[in-house]
Parts: structure tokens; C-alpha cells; sequence
């Protein structure tokens, strides 16, 4: 009697033990691919199935089977593999008898959204941009109304279309004349003007400038301190959405751009914004 008593407990402890190291394992429509969302995304519960497995846990017998559930485009899940206090039942019985196994797996829907694209998405999102863009006659407007294209690397460019061909396009862009920014190394009288008044010049992917004073900034946006009509108030820009930021830019003058001719490789770019 001590012997068994003594069997019993240890082989308890072992299915423990190899229940705390099993992998899920599922089965889902090979047509509906499923978006897993990061650890930081919240989740809830929306389908459980159970999986068996023998030899305790070394051979799968029945994956947790979701391929009925409706799985929403756009959403995130995640798959969380859980005992709960049946299966530990069934496996301190069972298994220890007969070495099956069984395990709970949850479905669970996570509040973190996905856009998948297509490099077909990709390409059509383009040519419509480029007509519709053509169409509106929208090569002699304002540069500052002119697209923006923004490149797979994180970089983007606002120009006037020139050419287009299959492999890439050829746009104007403004480039401002650094010899603009240069000191005045001429003779100066004793009396010193007064220094003009300078800003931080946000430019948006969108086409928008906002001007003011960066009074704080961290890795995801920047806090611009902007002064209009006698008031003032603190705007917080996303830097995804910032395509330049300039410091003690000259608000007084212009500055003086020259223009450049640059061509996109269209592999190369991601999407194009047409500023209204």
C-alpha cells in the first residue's frame, strides 16, 4: 500500500509537469488567415475547443478545431492554451491510466486592428490617386497642394508630376536654397539689427505647415506651442504624421526655394495623398 500510494502521487506530478510544456495545436479554414495581435492588446474569449494528445502530450489525437467560427476581417486574435479544472481531472485519471490527454483552447478576439494590403491594393490605390490627381488638372496648382508620396522606407516627397512610365515616376519638388541660411560676412555698422523672429515649422504629410514653438517632445509625437489672434494653445502632433520639422526658421521672410527634378521607382511607394 505505501508503494502505490507513493506511484500515484509521483505520476500525478509528471503529467503536471508535461501538461505545463504542451503547444496548441488548432485546425482553421486554410481561406480565412488570422491576424495574431501583439501581447499588449487587450482580448476576450468568443470560442473554446478542447485537443487531445497521447503519450503525454509527444503525439497529437483531435486539434481544438475553429475552422466553423467566423473570423471578422480587419480583427486581431490570439489562441491561449489553458487547463482548466476538468482537463486536470481527466488527466490525473485518465492519463495516468492511458497516457491521453486533454487540453483547452481559447479563441480570443483582441481590440488591435490590421489593415492587409495587397501589392494588387497597392498598385490600384496608386493609379487612382495618379487619375483622379490628372484629372482635376491638379499639376497647376500650389505646390503645397501638389501629392504626396510616401515611400515603403518611412520617407515621403510633395512634388509636381512630370512624366510617367511604367517603372517609376518623375516629379518637381522645392528644395530650399541653403545659401539663403548662409551669415552675412560683410562689414557691419556698430549698431546691430534687431534679430528677426524665428519658429519651428511643422510640415504634415498632408500638405499642412503649422508654425510655433516645440515645447516638448518623446519618440511618438511633439507638443508645438502655437500663438494666433492674442491666443495660445498646445497642439500634440503624431510624429507618423509629420513629414518635416524645422527649428528657428525665419517667420518674417520666405524662404527661397529652388525647384529639383527627382524620379520615384513606383515598386518603392506605398501610397499617395493628394492634399485638398
Amino acid at each position: 500500500m505505501k508503494r502505490s500510494t507513493f506511484a500515484l502521487p509521483c505520476g500525478l506530478l509528471t503529467i503536471l509537469m508535461l501538461v505545463g510544456c504542451t503547444s496548441r495545436s488548432i485546425v482553421q479554414r486554410p481561406d480565412q488567415p488570422v491576424a495574431l495581435a501583439s501581447q499588449s492588446a487587450a482580448c476576450a474569449v468568443v470560442h473554446s475547443d478542447t485537443q487531445w494528445q497521447a503519450v503525454w502530450d509527444m503525439y497529437r489525437l483531435w486539434d481544438a478545431d475553429f475552422s466553423d467560427y467566423k473570423f471578422e476581417s480587419g480583427i486581431t486574435y490570439n489562441y491561449v492554451l489553458e487547463d482548466e479544472w476538468t482537463d486536470i481531472l481527466i488527466n490525473a485519471t485518465v492519463g495516468f491510466l492511458t497516457t491521453v490527454t486533454r487540453h483547452t483552447v481559447h479563441l480570443m478576439k483582441c481590440d488591435q486592428q490590421v489593415v492587409i494590403r495587397t501589392p494588387e491594393d497597392v498598385n490600384r490605390q496608386i493609379e487612382d490617386a495618379l487619375a483622379k490627381h490628372l484629372q482635376d488638372e491638379g499639376t497647376s496648382r500650389s505646390m503645397k497642394r501638389q501629392p504626396i508620396f510616401i515611400m515603403k522606407d518611412g520617407s515621403s516627397y510633395q512634388g509636381r508630376i512630370l512624366q510617367i512610365d511604367e517603372k517609376q515616376l518623375q516629379i518637381e519638388i522645392e528644395e530650399k536654397d541653403e545659401s539663403s541660411d548662409a551669415p552675412d560676412d560683410s562689414d557691419s555698422s556698430d549698431s546691430e539689427a534687431p534679430a528677426s523672429k524665428t519658429v519651428d515649422r511643422v510640415t504634415m504629410k498632408n500638405g499642412q505647415t503649422m508654425e510655433g514653438h516645440v515645447v516638448n517632445q518623446d519618440v511618438n509625437k511633439v507638443v508645438l506651442r502655437i500663438s494666433k489672434d492674442g491666443k495660445t494653445e498646445n497642439r500634440t502632433i503624431l510624429k507618423a504624421d509629420i513629414a518635416q520639422l524645422k527649428f528657428g526658421v525665419s517667420a518674417s521672410e520666405s524662404e527661397e526655394v529652388e525647384l529639383k527634378t527627382i524620379s520615384l521607382d513606383r515598386s518603392r511607394i506605398e501610397r499617395i495623398t493628394v492634399p485638398r
